[in-house]
């Protein structure tokens, strides 16, 4: 029997390993063709061509009790650097309960580019998706601009994610970079201020680099209103919009593009139970996506909907699955004994590795955003046994109300958290 329990324990080792592995390897690759896209992107940026003419843009704001940060959103909106005349901010009140909708009232008042949607008690509160299609109705211009309600972009962000978009007239989208407004409020909003520069340039980046690839985003992002309506507006059964509208602009063939240089800054959940909770949400949307469009990718030859759908079950599925198999069977073998002089050893280098291997890829991304300080060298080795430890509980937790409860999916807001004054 023992012979038998040590063959069993070293095949699922293996398993575990070529998993890990894989994505580890994968990873890597993207970070350094994340960083060469950074420079890349450094000399694009000096060389952008600037439009003889800029075009329209209506900005999408959806808001939904948005009170605690309504008004500097708006505000940080109408200082964008762009034609005056050639802008309007769509705030969407989603039937709001506090003040939000006296707000954007009150800065109506003051600039007329700020415009009310508003959506009755009884037909709001159905979610972001359906609170941006309904301010598309409204929208005058060809060019769709989507901002969460707590975003602070940066004045050139809008001008560069126009002129990207106008560049190139094969692209649908064009998307820029969020950074962390509370980036040193504590030990949980570091970590997501990291975890967001290493995924931007890493996934983001080097998938651009590599395949000419990127993901929409939930905000700071610019959009074709005839891409957008011939892939058919966002889902409103879908809790990851971004997610979902990628995959789908990809099966139509449309192309996304990522602007780093286009910033945006917000403040990140600084309580681990709202972080839970916001998390949860972005699992359950992505696995979401997974059921919707993988039975599809036999009858969809597109490569970039293969990599997409790829990326998204890799995330939610097998790192989740890895990671799980992984903590069981370090923890059973060390408890248990069973990994012994064959096994442990081994198995503890490759775990040193991995860890290396992860320090590497995050001072790839903080080195590229000019953050790599020590505190946050450390912090990012804490987030390997913290943080990113996390994602095993909250995959599990999603997987188990979509597949045992089979829970249905509704949009639930995200806390927000104050800006930093």
């Amino acid at each position: 029997m023992r012979g038998w329990a040590l063959t069993l324990h070293d095949l699922l080792l293996i398993i575990c390993l070529i998993g890990a592995w894989t994505v580890i390897a994968a990873n890597v690759v993207l970070a350094f063709a994340g960083y060469a896209y950074s420079i890349l992107a450094a000399r694009a940026r000096r060389e952008l061509p600037v439009p003889k003419e800029w075009p329209g843009v209506s900005i999408l704001v959806p808001a939904h009790n948005e009170e605690i940060v309504m008004a500097g959103t708006i505000e940080s909106l109408l200082h964008l650097d762009y034609p005056r005349d050639r802008m309007e901010i769509l705030v969407v009140d989603d039937s709001s309960t506090d003040t939000t909708r006296r707000i954007i009232t009150d800065l109506m008042a003051i600039d007329r580019r700020v415009k009310l949607v508003a959506i009755p008690p009884g037909l709001g509160g159905k979610g972001k998706s359906h609170a941006l299609n309904v301010a598309l109705r409204y929208a005058k211009y060809d060019l769709i601009a989507v901002y969460d309600a707590d975003n602070s972009p940066e004045p050139p962000a809008l001008r560069y994610l126009v002129a990207e978009l106008l560049a190139d007239p094969r692209l649908a989208a064009t998307v820029g970079k969020v950074r962390t407004l509370n980036h040193y409020a504590n030990f949980l909003t570091r970590c997501i201020a990291i975890e967001f520069m290493s995924f931007q340039w890493i996934v983001q980046g080097g998938r651009w680099m590599l395949f000419k690839l990127a993901s929409l985003p939930g905000t700071n992002y610019v959009i074709r209103r005839e891409a957008l309506e011939r892939t058919g507006t966002w889902d409103p059964g879908a809790i990851a919009d971004d997610a979902e509208l990628t995959v789908r602009m990809q099966q139509e063939g449309y192309h996304i593009k990522f602007v780093p240089y286009a910033v945006t800054w917000e403040p990140e959940p600084q309580d681990w139970g709202v972080w839970m909770g916001q998390r949860l949400r972005w699992a359950r949307g992505g696995t979401y996506v997974v059921r919707k469009f993988l039975p599809r990718l036999p009858r969809v030859r597109s490569r970039e909907l293969l990599l997409e759908v790829i990326h998204l079950a890799t995330i939610y599925h097998v790192f989740f699955a890895v990671l799980l198999l992984s903590d069981c069977l370090l923890l059973g073998g060390l408890l248990s004994g069973q990994a012994g002089a064959s096994t442990q050893g081994p198995l503890m280098a490759l775990w040193l590795l991995a860890l290396g291997i992860f320090l590497l890829q995050m001072a790839v991304a903080l080195a590229i955003e000019g953050e790599n300080s020590p505190l946050n060298l450390i912090t990012a080795a804490a987030m390997y046994f913290t943080y990113c430890q996390a994602w095993v509980y909250i995959c599990a937790k999603a997987h188990y109300l979509d597949v045992v409860k089979q829970r249905k999916l509704v949009w639930e807001k995200t806390v927000r958290t104050p800006r930093p004054t």
